[in-house]
């Protein structure tokens, strides 16, 4: 035990001993690795900015909603999964309205009368008025846009009826804006059966938009669509259903491709930091070659002589490959904005985890590479070295 560790203090002398007598070997290595640790962490943060800045412009367009407006054969009933039922088996938030007819407002534009069923008049009935009064909802800016208050609008013609109703504004940023871009007014269950009849309002058409949850891939827009098809099938209703599933499938694509040049820059970087590493650690050992091979006549074990090497070049790698990552971590906000202009982005350590993952990895095979060397030639006979 004792020579062991008295062998292993030797070793860590005489590595650090030829640190200082050939300063350049180990700040080559340590220099190398930096610098392409560093431009490798530059290269694939800008790469998963560009993935979440495209994703994230796509969730915000609706990347993640499928919008379907279904119409019933002529008499016939339609019967559409509740919010539970769709909530389990798509992983989805779904709002299902009936269109129940048409009214005018006071410049004659058309507006569509919406209600829905009682078990979801909890959805609808924060955007109405106090009391779920019938409201007039609204884009906020725009040309459908009308200043809050009070309007009317009138229902069934020239000679409809005509009442006043109150004017809401619909959330930017609520689901729904995006199936009532041109406004809509909103009716409760209790007053749409009153006016229509509890019978033909299962025989209205529809609008039902569903938001999937946690989407990884396009294969999850895919299969909730799928479903929605099924089901109008099933139902022999005629729908049209509307998804951005294909704009997910191409960048699906892309991001496979972009795997595929991820893939080649860290085989670039193993190719570069093993060369360099096999080649310094080689000629190092064929300097020291006649004392190593003395200490293995003396009964030294040759694997303690690679591991020595491996583990000078694992030290180095680390330490180099840490202090890329810490100057890019603070640095990044000024590389990202000024030279890739991708605006007020900054990568959290979970964000970039498998990019940090995939490089350590090729950095860890290019010491195992360089070790390769050393362990031939720490195997050689004894004789053939020191005759």
């Amino acid at each position: 035990m004792i020579s062991l560790i008295s062998t292993l203090l030797y070793l860590a002398k005489d590595t650090v001993h030829r640190w200082f007598a050939r300063i350049s070997s180990p700040l080559a290595r340590v220099l190398v690795v930096f610098f392409l640790s560093l431009c490798a962490l530059f290269f694939l943060g800008t790469y998963v900015i560009s993935v979440n800045v495209v994703r994230t412009r796509i969730m915000n367009e609706g990347g993640n909603m499928i919008h379907a407006v279904i119409s019933p054969e002529h008499g016939s009933t339609l019967h559409i999964p509740g919010q539970r039922e769709l909530k389990d088996w798509l992983q989805a938030d779904s709002w299902n309205l009936l269109m129940v007819g048409s009214a005018r407002r006071e410049d004659g534009s058309a507006v569509t009368i919406y209600t829905t069923e009682f078990s979801r008049f909890g959805q609808i009935l924060p955007l109405m008025a106090h009391n779920g009064s019938p409201t007039l909802l609204c884009p906020a800016e725009g040309r459908e846009s009308r200043p809050e208050g009070l309007t009317e609008v009138s229902i069934g013609g020239r000679k409809g009826v005509t009442f006043t109703v109150s004017v809401r504004h619909l959330p930017a940023n609520h689901p729904l804006s995006r199936t009532l871009k041109r406004g809509g007014l909103l009716l409760s269950p209790e007053e749409a059966a009153a006016w229509l009849g509890e019978d033909r309002l299962q025989t209205c058409s529809r609008q039902l938009l569903l938001r999937i949850n946690n989407i990884s891939s396009a294969a999850d827009i895919r299969r909730a669509e799928q479903y929605l098809q099924n089901l109008i099938r099933l139902e022999g209703a005629s729908a049209g259903v509307n998804s951005a599933v294909r704009l997910l499938e191409q960048l699906d694509i892309v991001l496979d491709n972009q795997m595929q040049c991820r893939a080649g820059f860290c085989l670039g970087i193993v190719l570069i930091v093993g060369i360099l590493l096999t080649s310094l650690a080689g000629m190092e050992y064929r300097q020291n070659e006649y004392i190593y091979t003395l200490m293995k006549s003396f009964g030294i074990h040759p694997m303690l002589l690679v591991l020595s090497f491996l583990c000078e070049n694992l030290f180095l790698v680390a330490a180099a490959f840490a202090a890329a990552f810490a100057v890019f971590m603070h640095s990044q906000a000024i590389i990202l904005t000024q030279f890739f202009k991708l605006g007020e982005f900054r990568l959290s350590v979970a964000e970039i985890q498998p990019e940090l993952q995939l490089i350590c990895a090729a950095l860890l095979l290019c010491v195992l590479v360089s070790s390769l060397p050393i362990v031939v030639a720490a195997n050689r006979e004894i004789g053939r070295v020191l005759k």
